[in-house]
């Protein structure tokens, strides 16, 4: 995992100015007025809402005193996390800084040594042991994309040994936020009754009016400044020479519907219409309501399709689906995308599939960041459901 400020990271996900601020003031209050056990905050949402890009404020608002952004890309060690935990509070903290070095002078291999072990030394012993710290004062430790760490195994153990610290150590003066998608194995995780004391539940929704509206807000902000950086946009007029606006309300708006409260899908769109290799903001602008639209899309494919970010995004998580599930994930997917079948509820679906139902959970168990999976007992009733249309548009 990197810091919140790595040059790993750089440039950062970020906050469109003037979104996100309820969210973002909620993690703040959490912070000033939780106690007790209750001291980890779950950040939970699908792909593409802006989990990371809210963390990011957070982090730097706060501002946190440790953070760890996982990422597929390199940066998805868990075992090395508790270290990196370490290292950044013995950068910012002189105490803490002799006391790990005398604890490592003393066992060098306490750096290859396990999760608890580490857990044991570099927070347990200096925070509660030691007392090396002010139980009045809050420190705040930030992991971001835990579902992205290498190994399900190591991501529930991480989450056991703060959970339990948690509940443990209820005087403990660490705050917790950990960001990540709904997969099951986090979920089931939460889900534990022994576990609800020590957090608090935070969903970044995608169909939210919270989110829609900040949606808009950026596209908004967005697109004027493409307009205003291409003269010819800024004096567009009609067939009659009428003064037009770009985009139009009503283009506007088909995107805004299209987007719905999705930060991947706007920030797709932004780049592709004000992409700097074509300069033709309204040529973009007019293949991305042929998408939506579902229309012809003349010689654009490939990486240059206006979805093509968001494509790779999706493509991505289809990747983390086995070959040995693949085709059952594959029907499900396709019957749950056509008109005529996504309101049969699960059950059902699995009956006309010729699924058990624990092969169509297995199925699609890495998938849960794009769907919204009935709970078992419920599948008799509910039918699986995409997230975001975007995602059966590019199936």
């Amino acid at each position: 995992g990197a810091e919140f400020d790595s040059s790993d990271r750089h440039p950062p996900p970020q906050c469109h100015p003037g979104t996100r601020l309820a969210i973002i003031e909620r993690c703040k209050n959490f912070i000033v007025q939780c106690n007790g056990k209750e001291k980890m905050r779950w950040v939970v949402g699908g792909a593409g809402v802006g989990k990371s890009a809210i963390m990011q404020i957070v982090a730097e608002e706060i501002p946190a005193d440790a953070s760890v952004f996982f990422s597929v890309n390199g940066r998805n060690d868990g075992t090395k996390f508790f270290a990196t935990i370490a290292y950044q509070l013995a950068v910012k903290y002189e105490p803490y800084r002799q006391f790990i070095r005398n604890e490592i002078n003393r066992d060098p291999s306490l750096l290859r040594k396990s999760l608890p072990a580490q857990f044991r030394k570099f927070i347990v012993d200096p925070f509660i042991h030691q007392r090396l710290f002010n139980p009045s004062q809050r420190f705040v430790i930030i992991i971001d994309g835990l579902d992205e760490c290498d190994n399900p195994k190591t991501q529930r153990e991480i989450l056991g040994l703060i959970s339990d610290f948690c509940i443990n150590y209820s005087a403990s003066p660490v705050v917790w936020f950990v960001a990540s998608r709904p997969e099951p194995h986090i979920t089931s995780f939460f889900d534990n009754a022994r576990v609800t004391p020590a957090y608090t539940k935070e969903e970044v929704e995608i169909d939210s009016d919270e989110a829609c509206e900040d949606v808009q807000r950026y596209l908004r902000d967005e697109l004027n400044k493409i307009r205003l950086a291409y003269p010819t946009l800024r004096h567009k007029r009609d067939i009659l020479k009428c003064k037009r606006e770009w985009p139009s309300e009503l283009e506007f708006k088909k995107i805004a519907t299209a987007a719905g409260g999705l930060f991947a899908y706007a920030s797709t769109v932004v780049q592709y219409i004000g992409d700097p290799h074509y300069r033709d903001p309204a040529t973009q602008l007019r293949f991305v309501l042929d998408a939506i639209h579902g229309g012809p899309k003349g010689d654009v494919s490939g990486k240059d399709h206006p979805m093509a970010l968001l494509d790779a995004l999706y493509q991505r998580i289809l990747a983390n689906i086995s070959a040995d599930v693949m085709i059952n994930a594959r029907k499900l997917l396709l019957m749950y995308s056509d008109n005529r079948w996504c309101s049969i509820n699960f059950r059902l679906m699995c009956n006309i599939l010729g699924l058990s139902e624990a092969a169509a959970y297995g199925a699609i168990c890495q998938l849960y960041a794009i769907l919204r999976v009935p709970a078992p007992d419920d599948a008799g009733t509910d039918c699986l459901a995409y997230l975001h249309k975007s995602f059966p548009n590019f199936l």
